[in-house]
């Protein structure tokens, strides 16, 4: 069947309503290009947040302060009240025989006791013992030779006397073999031994000198 061709009239009415609809089109686009989308303006330079400020190191102190050297005077007056400490406590003390208290400890506990001995020298026996703890932390033990023999150099081990290592200063001239009086206090019966603390040694006779002076193993 032949169809008659279109005139220019009606070619024009059927190409209108595409043509409109592409200029729609590129209105929109082209609106859309000069609008872009707004942002929030950003300042010129970023501030950084602000970190908090630290607390200020504690001035450094030393752990002790260096002693000053001791005058011979303040060393006389320290030795004069030591002294009269050890005189208050031996005034409230009771006299035994160090033999007697091994034999019957028991009926010397709790009591303040003093004896003479001869020094023999300081070691740990005893210290951290439960049944009668003493702390090897804070103590030093030490020995006396035993009273009935001359002979021989034999410790009286059975007897165990505790001294505070605070008070290590009281016995810096102490050497083997000096004649001593020792207070203290039976707090112990232990072994069926007496476990004496021993509040002060006091020197009572020097033995000779030695080459090397013994100093407490403190």
């Amino acid at each position: 069947m032949h169809r008659k061709p279109l005139s220019h009239s009606q070619i024009a009415t059927r190409a209108l309503p595409v043509m409109l609809s592409l200029l729609v089109g590129v209105s929109a686009a082209t609106a859309l290009a000069a609008s872009p989308t707004t942002k929030s303006p950003e300042p010129a330079h970023k501030t950084a947040p602000a970190k908090p400020k630290a607390a200020p190191a504690p001035a450094k102190k030393d752990d002790a302060k260096k002693d000053e050297e001791k005058t011979p005077e303040q060393i006389a007056k320290e030795k004069a009240a030591l002294d009269k400490e050890i005189e208050a406590s031996l005034a409230t003390a009771t006299k035994v025989d160090p033999l007697a208290m091994l034999q019957q400890p028991g009926q010397y506990m709790n009591k303040k006791v003093t004896f003479t001995g001869t020094f023999n020298r300081f070691a740990d026996i005893g210290l951290d013992y439960k049944k009668a703890f003493r702390d090897s932390r804070d103590y030093v033990t030490f020995f006396i030779l035993r009273p009935d023999v001359s002979q021989h150099t034999i410790p009286l081990a059975e007897m165990k006397l505790f001294f505070p290592r605070k008070k290590s200063t009281e016995v810096l001239d102490l050497e083997t073999g000096d004649k001593i009086q020792i207070i203290g206090t039976e707090f112990s019966t232990a072994l069926d031994e007496p476990w004496i603390d021993v509040e002060h040694i006091k020197i009572v006779q020097k033995t000779e000198k030695h080459e090397r002076k013994h100093q407490p193993e403190f």
